[in-house]
């Protein structure tokens, strides 16, 4: 199933990706999303999403790399200069199956999908470490609103 779709519905199946929703477990790890540009690496998301109020075209995310370990107390440290919040600018979405395609400004093409293996594990280990840190922050952070 291949289908065009409007932006709402596509912000909607985003969120829904991104929250694991109508997916199924794997193992111990929650289900997510991951996001792949034009064919090439994966990486998760964090379980967070933004449509841009000024400009409706585009949706924040947050792509995120793999945790550092907290020396001393050994649980995973995310850095957020890295971890940086990102735009997508949208010109046309569809739904293929379970994965949301977004033709982006610029022409290249955002693959939503649900996450796998390794990705699953960034997810747990991001949401082990929103658990640890200040409410401000993470509420800050959720809200995709600034870096």
């Amino acid at each position: 199933m291949n289908r065009e779709i409007d932006l709402d519905e596509a912000e909607r199946i985003l969120e829904n990706l991104v929250a694991g929703r109508a997916q199924k477990r794997a193992d111990d790890l929650l289900p997510g999303a991951e996001l792949v540009i034009d064919g090439g690496q994966r990486v998760a998301l964090a379980r967070h999403v933004r449509r841009d109020t000024d400009e409706p075209a585009l949706l924040w995310v947050r792509p995120l790399s793999a945790a550092f370990q907290d020396p001393e107390t050994r649980l995973p440290v995310f850095d957020l200069a890295i971890i940086r919040r990102r735009a997508l600018q949208v010109t046309a979405a569809r739904l293929d199956g379970p994965r949301l395609r977004l033709d982006l400004v610029g022409g290249a093409t955002a693959t939503v999908q649900p996450a796998r293996s390794g990705q699953l594990v960034v997810l747990q280990d991001f949401d082990t470490w929103m658990t640890t840190i200040p409410a401000g922050e993470r509420e800050g952070l959720e809200a995709l609103d600034h870096d």
